[in-house]
C-alpha cells in the first residue's frame, strides 16, 4: 500500500509535511491526538487525506495505524522516536523522523540489527538540521580528494517568535551541552558558547551563531571519521537566550517532580505544555528568511579547496507557514516519496548522509521554493619559478 502515515499531523512541521505530500500526489494517512485540528488540516487539503485520532503512547493502537501504510514519517516530539521505531518494526513500515538531538540519536543507532531484522531502514533525522546538512555534508565530503572540517551553521531573518518550531527542542539546545568534534576528538562544552560571526547569504547577511547540541553530531563523526574539525552553530536571538536563561533560573525548566495540591507535578512539562497552548494562540507565523549553510574543506588535486552549500528558504503565503516550518518539513516529505519510488534501499538504523544520494536528493529540491547555491573554491599552489 503505498501511502505514508504522518504521526503528529497536525503540528508546526507535521502539517506542512503533509500539505507537501498531498501537493506531490502521495495518499497520506494523517494521525494526531488533536481531533479538531485534524479536520482542519482534511480542509486544507481539500479532503485528499485519510484522518486518523491517535494517541502515540498506545503502542497497539499506533502499530494499527502504521500498518496501513508503507512510510512512516515521525513528527511527534522527539521523546516518541524509540517508540515509534519499535512500532515501526513490529508492523514492517520504515521510518523517518526529526531528528532526537544528540543523545536519543546516540539510542535510536543501537536499535540499527532490530531493525534489519524487520527489513526496514530506519532514518535518524530528515528535517532540515538535521537532515539536509547530513546530505549536503556528504555532498562536500565526496566532492574533494580528503575532507578535514565540516561546518555547518544557521541563520534567520525572521523576528517576532520566541519559539519557531518544538518548544522541548529549543530549551534543550539552549540549556544542554553542546558537542563539537576538535582534532579528531568528540568534546563537551557549554551551550550557547563558542561565539563566531557567520557570514551567510547577502540575503541574511552577517549573524552571530553559537554552538548547541545537536544530531549532526551524533553520526557525522562515525560516518566520516578522516574529518578532524566538525561544527554545528546557530544564530539566536539574544531575547528568546534570556527568557530561556530566566525560565530555567526560576526553576521552571526542572525535571524532577515537585509536589503541589497533594499532586506530583513536573515543572517542565508543565512549562512547556502552557508555552505550547499560550503561543499557538498569540505567535503566528512570519515573514522572513532561513539559510541552512554547510561548508566543507579539505584538499583538492593537492590543493586547499571548499565546498560551500546554501539552502534558503523564505515564509510560504500561499500555506502561510514560516521558512523554518517550511524548511523543515519539505526534506522529510522529499525523502517519504524516495523510499516510496525505490530510491532509497538500505536497511536498518541510518542517519541520512549514509542511505540518501545528495545528487538525486537535490533534484527533488529543486522543484520546492527553496533556493540551493553550491560554491566550489580551490586555492592553487604557487609555483616558484627560478631563472
Amino acid at each position: 500500500m503505498n501511502k505514508v502515515v504522518v504521526l503528529g499531523a497536525t503540528g508546526t512541521i507535521g502539517q506542512v509535511i503533509v500539505r507537501d505530500l498531498v501537493e506531490s500526489g502521495v495518499k497520506v494517512i494523517a494521525a494526531d491526538l488533536d481531533t479538531k485540528r485534524l479536520e482542519e488540516l482534511k480542509t486544507k487539503t481539500n479532503h485528499q487525506i485519510e484522518i486518523t485520532p491517535l494517541n502515540i503512547t498506545d503502542q497497539e493502537r499506533t502499530k494499527e495505524v502504521l500498518l496501513q501504510g508503507k512510510v512512516c514519517v515521525n513528527a511527534t516530539n522527539y521523546i516518541f522516536n524509540i517508540e515509534v521505531m519499535k512500532a515501526a518494526a513490529a508492523v514492517g513500515i520504515s521510518v523517518l523522523d526529526l531528528g532526537g538531538l544528540f543523545k536519543l540519536t546516540n539510542e535510536q543507532l543501537k536499535l540499527d540489527e532490530e531493525m534489519k531484522a524487520a527489513n526496514i531502514l530506519s532514518i535518524v533525522g530528515m528535517g532540515s538540521d538535521p537532515g539536509t546538512s547530513n546530505i549536503f555534508s556528504r555532498y562536500g565530503v565526496e566532492m574533494l580528494d580528503s575532507a578535514e572540517e565540516i561546518h555547518i551553521r544557521f541563520g534567520s531573518t525572521t523576528s517576532g517568535s520566541t519559539f519557531s518550531f518544538a518548544v522541548d527542542t529549543i530549551i534543550d539546545e539552549a540549556i544542554k551541552n553542546a558537542m563539537v568534534v576538535k582534532n579528531g576528538v568528540l568534546t563537551e562544552i557549554p551551550p550557547l558558547s563558542d561565539e563566531e560571526l557567520t557570514v551567510f547569504h547577502e540575503d541574511i547577511g552577517v549573524q552571530k551563531t553559537y554552538s548547541i547540541i545537536h544530531s549532526e553530531l551524533a553520526t557525522l563523526p562515525i560516518s566520516f571519521p578522516e574529518v578532524k574539525n566538525i561544527t554545528y552553530k546557530d544564530s539566536w536571538d539574544p531575547a528568546t537566550i534570556e527568557k530561556i536563561k530566566t525560565l530555567n533560573a526560576l526553576g521552571l525548566l526542572e525535571t524532577e517532580p515537585i509536589e503541589i495540591a497533594g499532586k506530583s507535578i513536573l515543572p517542565r512539562r508543565q512549562t512547556v505544555s502552557l508555552l505550547q497552548n499560550v503561543l499557538a494562540a498569540k505567535e503566528k507565523p512570519q515573514w522572513g528568511k532561513d539559510v541552512l549553510l554547510v561548508e566543507v574543506k579539505g584538499l583538492k588535486n593537492g590543493n586547499k579547496a571548499s565546498v560551500k552549500l546554501e539552502m534558503l528558504t523564505d515564509y510560504q503565503p500561499h500555506w502561510d507557514v514560516s521558512a523554518t516550518q517550511y524548511g523543515t518539513a519539505i526534506p522529510a516529505s522529499i525523502v517519504a516519496q524516495m523510499i516510496l519510488n525505490g530510491e532509497v534501499t538500505k536497511k536498518g538504523v541510518k542517519p541520512a548522509e549514509q542511505c540518501i544520494d545528495p545528487k538525486t536528493f537535490l533534484s527533488y529540491l529543486k522543484d520546492k521554493n527553496v533556493e540551493v547555491n553550491i560554491t566550489y573554491s580551490e586555492t592553487k599552489k604557487d609555483i616558484a619559478v627560478f631563472a
